[in-house]
Protein backbone atom coordinates (compact mmCIF):
# COMPACT_ATOMS: atom_id res chain seq x y z
CA UNK A 1 0.00 0.00 0.00
CA UNK A 2 1.65 3.31 -1.15
CA UNK A 3 1.00 5.96 1.76
CA UNK A 4 1.49 9.48 1.39
CA UNK A 5 1.64 11.31 4.99
CA UNK A 6 0.77 15.38 4.96
CA UNK A 7 1.88 17.49 7.72
CA UNK A 8 2.36 21.25 8.51
CA UNK A 9 4.99 21.04 11.06
CA UNK A 10 6.79 24.06 11.99
CA UNK A 11 10.25 22.21 13.76
CA UNK A 12 8.55 23.43 17.06
CA UNK A 13 10.11 20.25 20.02
CA UNK A 14 7.67 20.99 22.71
CA UNK A 15 4.58 20.25 20.52
CA UNK A 16 3.61 16.65 20.09
CA UNK A 17 3.12 16.14 16.77
CA UNK A 18 6.74 17.04 16.91
CA UNK A 19 7.52 13.89 17.64
CA UNK A 20 4.10 11.57 17.11
CA UNK A 21 4.24 12.26 13.40
CA UNK A 22 7.52 11.29 12.15
CA UNK A 23 7.90 8.30 14.82
CA UNK A 24 4.16 6.92 13.19
CA UNK A 25 5.35 7.14 9.94
CA UNK A 26 8.88 5.72 10.70
CA UNK A 27 6.62 2.79 12.00
CA UNK A 28 4.36 2.92 9.24
CA UNK A 29 7.38 2.53 7.22
CA UNK A 30 8.04 -0.78 8.02
CA UNK A 31 4.52 -2.33 7.01
CA UNK A 32 3.52 -0.16 3.58
CA UNK A 33 5.59 1.86 1.01
CA UNK A 34 5.05 5.49 2.77
CA UNK A 35 6.13 9.17 1.57
CA UNK A 36 6.32 12.37 4.26
CA UNK A 37 5.36 15.67 2.49
CA UNK A 38 6.16 18.78 5.17
CA UNK A 39 4.27 21.66 3.95
CA UNK A 40 7.52 23.64 4.98
CA UNK A 41 11.05 24.03 3.78
CA UNK A 42 12.56 22.32 6.99
CA UNK A 43 14.57 19.47 6.20
CA UNK A 44 14.48 16.14 7.42
CA UNK A 45 17.15 16.81 10.00
CA UNK A 46 14.96 18.54 12.16
CA UNK A 47 13.12 15.67 13.44
CA UNK A 48 16.59 13.00 13.63
CA UNK A 49 14.22 10.47 12.01
CA UNK A 50 15.06 8.49 8.24
CA UNK A 51 11.79 8.25 6.41
CA UNK A 52 11.23 9.12 3.18
CA UNK A 53 10.84 12.81 3.28
CA UNK A 54 9.83 15.98 0.61
CA UNK A 55 8.71 19.50 1.41
CA UNK A 56 7.79 22.76 -0.59
CA UNK A 57 11.75 23.33 -1.17
CA UNK A 58 11.53 20.10 -3.35
CA UNK A 59 8.57 20.84 -5.29
CA UNK A 60 6.91 22.86 -7.77
CA UNK A 61 3.83 23.73 -6.17
CA UNK A 62 1.72 22.31 -3.18
CA UNK A 63 0.15 19.39 -5.40
CA UNK A 64 1.04 15.88 -5.24
CA UNK A 65 1.00 15.33 -9.29
CA UNK A 66 4.45 17.21 -8.76
CA UNK A 67 5.56 14.49 -6.32
CA UNK A 68 7.70 10.66 -7.41
CA UNK A 69 5.52 8.52 -8.46
CA UNK A 70 3.39 6.46 -7.06
CA UNK A 71 3.55 9.27 -4.35
CA UNK A 72 1.86 11.65 -7.07
CA UNK A 73 -1.01 8.87 -7.22
CA UNK A 74 -1.01 7.40 -4.03
CA UNK A 75 -3.70 4.30 -2.74
CA UNK A 76 -4.07 6.69 0.29
CA UNK A 77 -3.38 10.23 2.09
CA UNK A 78 -3.15 10.91 5.79
CA UNK A 79 -3.76 14.31 6.66
CA UNK A 80 -1.50 15.29 10.16
CA UNK A 81 -4.03 17.58 11.77
CA UNK A 82 -7.06 20.21 10.68
CA UNK A 83 -6.61 23.75 10.29
CA UNK A 84 -4.38 24.40 7.16
CA UNK A 85 -5.87 25.78 4.12
CA UNK A 86 -3.33 24.25 1.74
CA UNK A 87 -5.10 20.42 2.77
CA UNK A 88 -8.64 21.96 1.76
CA UNK A 89 -6.67 22.77 -1.47
CA UNK A 90 -4.97 19.45 -1.66
CA UNK A 91 -8.26 17.54 -0.77
CA UNK A 92 -10.21 19.18 -3.06
CA UNK A 93 -7.53 17.41 -5.95
CA UNK A 94 -7.37 14.45 -4.25
CA UNK A 95 -11.58 14.17 -4.52
CA UNK A 96 -11.25 14.92 -8.55
CA UNK A 97 -9.03 12.33 -8.82
CA UNK A 98 -10.56 9.44 -6.48
CA UNK A 99 -8.08 9.20 -4.07
CA UNK A 100 -9.03 8.10 -0.51
CA UNK A 101 -7.92 10.68 2.10
CA UNK A 102 -8.02 9.70 6.04
CA UNK A 103 -7.70 12.97 8.60
CA UNK A 104 -6.23 12.47 11.71
CA UNK A 105 -7.63 15.80 14.07
CA UNK A 106 -5.37 16.00 16.65
CA UNK A 107 -7.78 17.26 19.50
CA UNK A 108 -9.05 20.18 16.84
CA UNK A 109 -12.24 18.81 16.66
CA UNK A 110 -13.30 18.03 20.15
CA UNK A 111 -15.83 20.53 21.39
CA UNK A 112 -13.90 21.88 23.92
CA UNK A 113 -11.32 23.27 21.14
CA UNK A 114 -14.25 23.83 18.84
CA UNK A 115 -14.69 26.66 21.33
CA UNK A 116 -11.16 28.51 21.23
CA UNK A 117 -11.42 31.29 18.90
CA UNK A 118 -15.24 30.34 18.32
CA UNK A 119 -15.91 32.60 15.38
CA UNK A 120 -12.50 32.41 13.38
CA UNK A 121 -13.41 28.57 13.40
CA UNK A 122 -16.96 28.83 12.75
CA UNK A 123 -16.61 31.13 9.89
CA UNK A 124 -13.31 28.49 8.26
CA UNK A 125 -15.80 25.32 9.21
CA UNK A 126 -18.37 26.97 7.01
CA UNK A 127 -15.95 27.94 4.09
CA UNK A 128 -13.53 25.22 3.80
CA UNK A 129 -12.79 22.57 7.02
CA UNK A 130 -16.29 21.00 7.39
CA UNK A 131 -16.36 19.79 3.78
CA UNK A 132 -12.79 18.79 4.44
CA UNK A 133 -14.03 16.55 7.41
CA UNK A 134 -17.11 15.68 5.30
CA UNK A 135 -14.83 14.27 2.25
CA UNK A 136 -12.69 12.25 4.14
CA UNK A 137 -12.56 8.44 3.89
CA UNK A 138 -12.80 8.38 7.71
CA UNK A 139 -11.56 10.01 11.04
CA UNK A 140 -8.73 9.02 12.94
CA UNK A 141 -8.69 9.32 16.38
CA UNK A 142 -6.14 9.33 19.05
CA UNK A 143 -8.21 7.95 21.92
CA UNK A 144 -12.09 6.47 22.49
CA UNK A 145 -12.08 9.84 24.62
CA UNK A 146 -11.39 12.24 21.95
CA UNK A 147 -13.88 10.68 19.84
CA UNK A 148 -16.67 10.55 22.09
CA UNK A 149 -15.88 14.28 22.94
CA UNK A 150 -15.86 15.36 19.19
CA UNK A 151 -17.87 17.27 16.91
CA UNK A 152 -19.45 14.47 13.74
CA UNK A 153 -19.19 15.84 10.81
CA UNK A 154 -18.14 12.48 9.35
CA UNK A 155 -19.42 9.20 10.39
CA UNK A 156 -16.20 6.78 9.61
CA UNK A 157 -14.09 6.77 12.17
CA UNK A 158 -11.86 4.79 14.35
CA UNK A 159 -9.37 5.51 17.35
CA UNK A 160 -5.63 4.27 17.31
CA UNK A 161 -3.38 6.45 19.65
CA UNK A 162 -0.11 7.81 19.46
CA UNK A 163 2.71 5.93 20.07
CA UNK A 164 6.12 5.54 22.37
CA UNK A 165 9.39 3.48 22.35
CA UNK A 166 10.16 1.53 25.59
CA UNK A 167 12.50 3.50 27.92
CA UNK A 168 15.77 2.04 29.30
CA UNK A 169 16.26 4.57 32.32
CA UNK A 170 12.68 4.27 34.50
CA UNK A 171 12.17 5.66 37.92
CA UNK A 172 13.96 4.55 40.74
CA UNK A 173 11.80 5.46 43.84
CA UNK A 174 13.76 6.44 46.98
CA UNK A 175 12.27 7.85 50.36
CA UNK A 176 12.47 11.36 50.06
CA UNK A 177 10.15 13.06 52.23
CA UNK A 178 9.19 15.67 49.94
CA UNK A 179 6.74 15.73 46.52
CA UNK A 180 7.96 17.22 42.87
CA UNK A 181 5.16 17.42 40.66
CA UNK A 182 6.18 18.24 36.92
CA UNK A 183 4.30 19.91 33.87
CA UNK A 184 6.21 19.88 30.69
CA UNK A 185 4.34 21.45 27.32
CA UNK A 186 3.14 24.63 26.29
CA UNK A 187 2.13 27.38 28.55
CA UNK A 188 -1.57 27.53 26.90
CA UNK A 189 -3.11 28.64 30.29
CA UNK A 190 -6.49 27.41 28.74
CA UNK A 191 -6.29 24.09 26.88
CA UNK A 192 -3.71 22.87 29.75
CA UNK A 193 -6.36 23.72 32.26
CA UNK A 194 -3.20 25.25 34.44
CA UNK A 195 -5.54 27.84 36.05
CA UNK A 196 -7.69 25.27 37.54
CA UNK A 197 -4.43 23.60 38.74
CA UNK A 198 -3.17 27.17 39.93
CA UNK A 199 -6.50 27.86 41.19
CA UNK A 200 -6.58 24.15 43.09
CA UNK A 201 -2.43 24.94 44.67
CA UNK A 202 -3.92 28.34 45.55
CA UNK A 203 -6.58 26.56 47.76
CA UNK A 204 -4.37 23.34 49.06
CA UNK A 205 -0.95 25.51 49.59
CA UNK A 206 -1.00 24.74 53.38
CA UNK A 207 -1.57 21.36 52.54
CA UNK A 208 1.03 21.31 49.88
CA UNK A 209 3.84 22.99 52.27
CA UNK A 210 2.74 20.39 55.15
CA UNK A 211 3.33 17.68 52.56
CA UNK A 212 6.54 19.09 51.05
CA UNK A 213 5.00 19.00 47.54
CA UNK A 214 6.44 21.41 45.01
CA UNK A 215 5.58 22.08 41.47
CA UNK A 216 8.06 22.69 38.43
CA UNK A 217 6.33 23.82 35.30
CA UNK A 218 8.45 23.98 31.81
CA UNK A 219 7.46 25.11 28.85
CA UNK A 220 7.21 28.22 26.24
CA UNK A 221 4.58 30.87 26.24
CA UNK A 222 1.42 30.70 24.14
CA UNK A 223 -0.65 33.80 23.53
CA UNK A 224 0.58 35.88 26.69
CA UNK A 225 0.13 32.98 29.08
CA UNK A 226 3.53 33.21 30.38
CA UNK A 227 2.39 36.41 32.52
CA UNK A 228 -0.76 35.53 33.34
CA UNK A 229 0.65 32.53 34.97
CA UNK A 230 3.78 34.60 36.96
CA UNK A 231 0.92 37.07 38.10
CA UNK A 232 -1.48 33.86 39.34
CA UNK A 233 1.61 32.45 41.31
CA UNK A 234 2.30 36.18 42.96
CA UNK A 235 -0.96 36.89 43.60
CA UNK A 236 -1.62 33.59 45.16
CA UNK A 237 1.12 33.75 47.05
CA UNK A 238 2.67 30.02 46.13
CA UNK A 239 5.88 31.46 44.82
CA UNK A 240 7.65 28.68 47.07
CA UNK A 241 5.67 26.16 45.67
CA UNK A 242 5.60 26.82 41.89
CA UNK A 243 8.31 26.97 39.84
CA UNK A 244 7.92 28.71 36.14
CA UNK A 245 10.82 27.36 33.90
CA UNK A 246 11.89 27.56 30.60
CA UNK A 247 10.92 24.60 28.07
CA UNK A 248 13.30 21.84 28.40
CA UNK A 249 14.33 19.01 25.63
CA UNK A 250 15.58 15.39 25.24
CA UNK A 251 17.85 14.33 27.63
CA UNK A 252 17.39 17.54 30.11
CA UNK A 253 13.87 16.35 29.86
CA UNK A 254 14.76 12.75 30.25
CA UNK A 255 16.62 13.67 33.44
CA UNK A 256 13.70 16.02 35.04
CA UNK A 257 10.86 13.08 34.44
CA UNK A 258 13.48 10.88 36.58
CA UNK A 259 14.34 13.28 39.33
CA UNK A 260 9.79 13.71 39.32
CA UNK A 261 7.44 12.09 41.90
CA UNK A 262 4.29 12.55 39.14
CA UNK A 263 3.46 14.13 36.26
CA UNK A 264 0.27 16.91 35.63
CA UNK A 265 -1.65 17.31 33.02
CA UNK A 266 -5.22 19.18 33.63
CA UNK A 267 -6.24 19.94 30.26
CA UNK A 268 -9.34 20.91 28.92
CA UNK A 269 -8.37 19.31 25.77
CA UNK A 270 -6.30 16.54 24.23
CA UNK A 271 -5.81 14.23 21.39
CA UNK A 272 -3.75 12.00 22.86
CA UNK A 273 -0.51 13.70 24.57
CA UNK A 274 2.69 12.70 24.08
CA UNK A 275 3.85 13.98 27.42
CA UNK A 276 1.95 12.14 29.19
CA UNK A 277 2.19 8.72 27.58
CA UNK A 278 6.11 9.93 27.65
CA UNK A 279 6.01 10.71 31.47
CA UNK A 280 4.48 6.79 31.77
CA UNK A 281 6.95 5.38 30.12
CA UNK A 282 9.32 6.56 32.56
CA UNK A 283 7.12 5.35 35.00
CA UNK A 284 6.48 8.39 36.71
CA UNK A 285 2.41 8.65 37.98
CA UNK A 286 0.03 10.66 36.62
CA UNK A 287 -2.77 13.50 37.88
CA UNK A 288 -4.77 14.09 34.71
CA UNK A 289 -8.38 15.06 34.06
CA UNK A 290 -11.10 14.17 31.55
CA UNK A 291 -9.56 16.79 29.51
CA UNK A 292 -6.54 14.66 29.02
CA UNK A 293 -8.40 11.75 27.30
CA UNK A 294 -6.06 9.02 29.22
CA UNK A 295 -8.38 9.54 32.35
CA UNK A 296 -10.33 6.23 32.62
CA UNK A 297 -6.95 4.24 31.43
CA UNK A 298 -4.89 5.93 33.99
CA UNK A 299 -7.84 4.76 36.25
CA UNK A 300 -7.83 1.26 34.97
CA UNK A 301 -4.26 0.77 36.04
CA UNK A 302 -4.21 2.46 38.61
CA UNK A 303 -1.13 4.57 37.31
CA UNK A 304 -1.90 7.87 38.88
CA UNK A 305 -5.28 10.18 39.65
CA UNK A 306 -8.16 11.23 37.23
CA UNK A 307 -10.63 13.69 37.95
CA UNK A 308 -13.36 15.57 36.12
CA UNK A 309 -11.96 18.94 34.23
CA UNK A 310 -12.86 21.41 36.90
CA UNK A 311 -11.20 23.05 40.50
CA UNK A 312 -13.56 20.59 43.02
CA UNK A 313 -11.69 17.50 40.50
CA UNK A 314 -8.63 18.53 40.44
CA UNK A 315 -8.63 19.34 44.37
CA UNK A 316 -9.72 16.01 44.92
CA UNK A 317 -7.33 14.49 43.13
CA UNK A 318 -4.46 16.32 44.83
CA UNK A 319 -5.67 15.17 47.99
CA UNK A 320 -5.95 11.23 47.34
CA UNK A 321 -2.12 12.14 45.77
CA UNK A 322 -1.12 13.51 49.19
CA UNK A 323 -3.11 10.85 51.62
CA UNK A 324 -1.93 7.80 49.17
CA UNK A 325 1.97 8.59 48.40
CA UNK A 326 3.19 5.98 50.03
CA UNK A 327 1.78 4.20 46.44
CA UNK A 328 3.65 6.46 43.98
CA UNK A 329 6.16 3.67 43.40
CA UNK A 330 2.96 0.69 42.81
CA UNK A 331 1.25 3.37 40.33
CA UNK A 332 4.87 3.92 38.93
CA UNK A 333 5.43 0.49 37.98
CA UNK A 334 1.67 0.31 36.71
CA UNK A 335 2.33 3.65 34.73
CA UNK A 336 5.28 1.58 32.57
CA UNK A 337 3.00 -1.30 32.29
CA UNK A 338 0.24 1.02 30.49
CA UNK A 339 2.55 2.73 28.40
CA UNK A 340 3.32 -0.88 26.81
CA UNK A 341 -0.30 -0.68 25.15
CA UNK A 342 1.85 1.97 22.96
CA UNK A 343 4.11 0.41 21.37
CA UNK A 344 4.84 2.08 17.72
CA UNK A 345 5.40 -0.75 15.99
CA UNK A 346 1.89 -3.14 16.71
CA UNK A 347 0.24 0.22 16.22
CA UNK A 348 1.53 0.43 12.58
CA UNK A 349 0.60 -3.09 12.30
CA UNK A 350 -2.91 -2.33 13.26
CA UNK A 351 -3.02 1.20 10.84
CA UNK A 352 -2.16 -0.84 8.41
CA UNK A 353 -5.01 -3.37 8.86
CA UNK A 354 -7.67 -0.22 9.33
CA UNK A 355 -6.23 1.56 6.50
CA UNK A 356 -6.35 -1.12 3.59
CA UNK A 357 -10.54 -0.79 4.39
CA UNK A 358 -10.31 2.92 2.93
CA UNK A 359 -8.56 2.00 -0.19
Amino acid sequence: MNILYISNLMGNKWTGPHKSVPNQIKAQEKYDNVMWFNLQQLPLSTWNVDVNFTNVTEIKKINIKYLPSPFNSPDLVIFQGVYYISYCKIAADLKRKNIPYIVIPRSSLTIAAQRSKKIKKRIGNLILFKNFIKNAAAIQFLTLDEMNNSVVWNKNSFVIPNGIDNKENVKVWSGNDGLRGVFIGRLDIYQKGLDLFLDACNLLQDKMREAQITIDIYGPDRSGSKKIIEELIEKSNISDLINLKDPIFDQNKETVLLNSDFFILTSRFEGHSMGLIEALSYGIPCLVTRGSNMGDEILKWNAGWSSETSLEGIIGSMMELIDQKDTLSERGNNAIKLSFNYDWKSLAYESRKVYRKYI
